[in-house]
């Protein structure tokens, strides 16, 4: 199924209004807030902060920010999460010109972004008993090094807490999703979906602990157009306010995108046609980072 210019943008007109109702919606029906506490005063937020720059013979640089927005009531959470990853590479090529004996350097910086990757995303938890919990979830991502232009989704499921513990916390979530997609350079479309989630938060020591979280997403309508995204961190705290992270983000997608590539004879002389290959099926991301709390 083929989305128009015009479909996409009345279905980001209606992403954008659920979002709202989201965030508007529980409040007005709470009763009174609780008194302010931190700079957000009710929410709390977290943000991680990574920034690697080499420079010299090769010059590098690598940027990422994750954020979250928390909001808890007596039987309702509200979480609204982003992230934002950039990576550039320059490439220097030297040249001499002029005799042996007398000669100039030439250098030729070619600067190109190596990794760039989007997420937003909201989810609304409503707990009917002391385990289930019933969910609801939109979000939006972008990352076109591994063909993907555009994709949203919207979620509805429930969820289970197993374990609930000071020091042990494992939940599952499973649910339908309904997805519009983009794959560099092709059209839109659209289709059904499942997706189950794993939680796990595991307190290591005094001031440390592991988390884990394993989301699976099908296709209803083509079951091997699969994918999962599975995070696994530890990070230990400095001091009530800050906390150094290691995390280990994997990606696979079964059936990746298709690349054009540029198509050459036998000889290395171009033909002016162009063939598609998929991409890598798995992509990861190794970050270092400084968790904020506020």
């Amino acid at each position: 199924m083929t989305m128009t210019a015009r479909s996409a943008a009345a279905a980001g007109a209606v992403l954008l209004g659920s979002l709202a109702v989201l965030v508007f919606g529980p409040a007005a029906g709470f009763g009174q807030e609780a008194p302010r506490q931190g700079l957000f005063g009710p929410w709390q937020a977290t943000a991680e902060v990574s920034y690697v720059v080499t420079g010299g013979n090769t010059s590098t640089s690598a940027f990422s920010l994750g954020t979250s927005f928390t909001r808890k009531w007596t039987k309702d959470t509200l979480l609204f999460k982003g992230y934002v990853l950039n990576s550039s590479a320059t490439t220097v090529t030297r040249t001499a010109r002029g005799t042996e004996d007398d000669f100039d350097i030439i250098e030729n910086k070619v600067t190109q972004k190596v990794a760039e990757s989007y997420l937003l995303a909201g989810q609304y938890d409503r707990r009917v008993s002391k385990k289930l919990t019933m969910q609801a979830a939109l979000g939006w991502d972008r990352n076109r090094f591994a063909g993907i232009d555009d994709r949203a989704s919207a979620a509805a499921g429930m969820g289970f807490a197993w374990v609930e513990k000071a020091d042990t916390q494992i939940k599952t979530s499973a649910g339908l999703t309904y997805t519009f997609r983009k794959y560099v350079g092709l059209d839109w479309e659209s289709f059904g979906g499942f997706r189950l989630t794993v939680n796990a938060d595991q307190k290591l020591f005094e001031s440390s602990k592991l988390q884990s979280v394993f989301v699976f997403d099908n296709n209803l309508k083509n079951s091997s157009d699969w994918r999962f995204d599975w995070t696994n961190s530890v990070s230990a705290a400095l001091n009530k306010k800050m906390a150094l992270k290691v995390g280990l983000r994997t990606l696979y997608t079964n059936e990746p995108a298709l690349q054009g590539l540029p198509l050459f004879d036998l000889g290395g002389l171009p033909t002016g046609l162009t063939v598609h290959v998929p991409l890598k099926r798995l992509d990861t991301f190794f970050t270092t980072s400084i968790v904020i709390n506020f």
